[in-house]
């Protein structure tokens, strides 16, 4: 098989399914392992009712959030790493901010993937917590690899 193993992660354990699928196939296929964690942009528009409060502390709040969110995806792909080279695999991690229908596909096109590996997308944290909510459909039509899910501990080839 060509092309890398793209894995899509978010820490939940829908994720961490799909994570042992990437690497059981990735040692299987001898091909590299990239992992990502999507933080999702759209938290950085929160407002409402309960921000009646002055600028200066809403920035101080989505700063917090913001170095929260990176220390969490950093741990969750550490962790995978970690996982991946114990079995002698080749992996490389990312954290990308931005719409996460857009960076997965971009991800796929800009390296040669032999398979897209993505967490149930309605079985994660609440997106301002994983930054991860994808639309399947939208990214099934402009990927041009297999995809495998992970639905209920069971991942799903589309």
């Amino acid at each position: 098989m060509q092309g890398q193993i793209l894995f899509v992660t978010d820490g939940s354990a829908s994720s961490r399914d799909a994570g042992a699928v990437a690497i059981e196939l990735a040692g299987q296929w001898n091909a590299p392992l990239r992992a990502i964690a999507v933080i999702d942009e759209s938290w950085e528009n929160m407002l409402g009712d309960e921000w009646i409060n002055s600028s200066g502390v809403r920035n101080n709040f989505f700063q917090w959030l913001g170095k929260d969110l990176q220390l969490n995806a950093r741990s969750v792909l550490d962790e995978f790493c970690s996982r991946a080279k114990t079995r002698g695999l080749l992996v490389q991690s990312d954290i990308i901010k931005g719409r996460p229908d857009k960076i997965i596909i971009k991800s796929v096109i800009d390296c040669e993937t032999a398979l897209l590996v993505l967490p149930n997308p309605y079985a994660t944290k609440p997106a301002a917590e994983s930054g991860l909510k994808y639309n399947l459909n939208a990214i099934a039509r402009k990927v041009n690899c297999p995809i495998w899910v992970a639905m209920a501990g069971r991942p799903r080839q589309f």
